[in-house]
């Protein structure tokens, strides 16, 4: 679908990506600190997130850590949702620890009640008279150690309402983090770590059923187009992408976002001949799309797919299932070719074995 490139010696010193070395002068002349939280962030907000880059930008020079962490947040970067899932669960332990502190507080005192109660009830079955003229002169002392116990629940019901809104909140921000985690923050749809685990669970408990197909596609030309205009140029366009992707296939089949420029098809009970039909039909809508570039748009044709193709009944395992996929996928790329689909040929070239069945 593109003319392929001839392939660079393995002796040749690979040039720096340019997203890299935009990060990298974004991260000297802002003052941002080089940690891999930000460069996470930076890429975000370079390749394609506007509302992430306008917020950084907002910051202006030397932004704190403390407010590009938040911005992270807002946004629900997985690397920074890692960070405050382990905050949260500090958070929880110091919460947990305070429980126990007003129940051992709370005991303390009932256990000196109970003392009480039964030194005044041993006294009177002693001699009851002289038990009923001391319980006189105890009751002040134990009416106060009473009131000391309602007293101290009443904080502690208090208390233990402030802990459980605020485990409330940590289970709210805990589910947003693995929400997260899990979905790409400009599409929305699923990311390469929830592909995984699909397909671990497809092979768990659907494989035996019927066969699927797993087509990854790369969107030519996409990255050096987000590399080469300004921050959130392509933010729309993978919008668009995501929209003809979710149209492409049925309710029960599943689709990521899995890198900048590549997306993901499960196809639940296919043959070989549906999922390239259904590949082909995608290539196709995306290459008739004109897509949104700021004021104007980007022509019909500017954006083309290279597909890969593996089909379930090839692979024992999820992991090989991805992998053939990703081979077809750089074999179709590397003789610039459409698509193509898992084969003995597709092995062979990566000194594979092949395991068609």
């Amino acid at each position: 679908m593109s003319s392929k490139a001839t392939p660079v010696s393995r002796d040749t010193q690979p040039a720096v990506p340019p997203i890299m070395a935009r990060i990298a002068h974004v991260m000297a002349n802002l003052g941002i600190a080089a940690l891999p939280r930000n460069y996470e962030l930076l890429f975000e907000a370079l390749n394609g997130n506007a509302g992430v880059a306008r917020e950084i930008a907002a910051l202006g020079k030397a932004p704190e850590q403390g407010a590009l962490d938040a911005v992270a947040l807002r946004h629900s970067l997985p690397t920074h949702n890692v960070l405050a899932a382990g905050q949260a669960a500090g958070e929880a332990v110091q919460l947990l620890s305070e429980i126990a502190r007003t129940a051992d507080e709370s005991h303390r005192q009932r256990a000196a009640a109970v003392q009480e109660l039964e030194e005044i009830a041993a006294r009177m079955n002693r001699d009851p008279v002289l038990g009923i003229s001391d319980f006189a002169s105890d009751t002040v002392r134990l009416l106060s150690l009473v009131r000391d116990i309602l007293g101290t629940d009443r904080l502690a019901a208090l208390r233990m309402g402030d802990l459980q809104a605020h485990l409330d909140g940590l289970r709210s921000g805990l589910a947003v983090s693995r929400e997260a985690l899990t979905h790409d923050p400009v599409t929305g749809l699923a990311n390469h770590a929830a592909l995984l685990g699909r397909l671990r669970g497809f092979f768990k408990d659907e494989a035996a059923e019927g066969t699927a197909a797993l087509l990854l596609f790369r969107v030519e030309q996409l990255k050096d187009f987000a590399e080469s205009h300004p921050a959130g140029a392509a933010e729309k366009t993978l919008k668009r992408l995501a929209a003809i992707f979710r149209r492409s296939v049925k309710k029960e089949d599943f689709v990521a976002r899995t890198a900048p420029d590549a997306f993901c098809l499960l196809l639940r009970n296919v043959d070989r001949e549906i999922a390239v039909t259904i590949a082909r039909r995608v290539a196709a809508r995306v290459a008739e799309k004109p897509f949104p570039f700021m004021d104007r748009e980007l022509p019909a044709g500017f954006l083309t797919l290279t597909a890969g193709v593996a089909m379930s009944d090839s692979a024992q395992t999820p992991a090989a299932f991805y992998d053939q996929a990703d081979q077809a996928l750089a074999y179709a790329a590397e003789i610039g070719i459409a698509l193509r689909i898992y084969s003995a040929e597709v092995a062979e070239r990566t000194g594979r074995t092949y395991k068609g069945q």
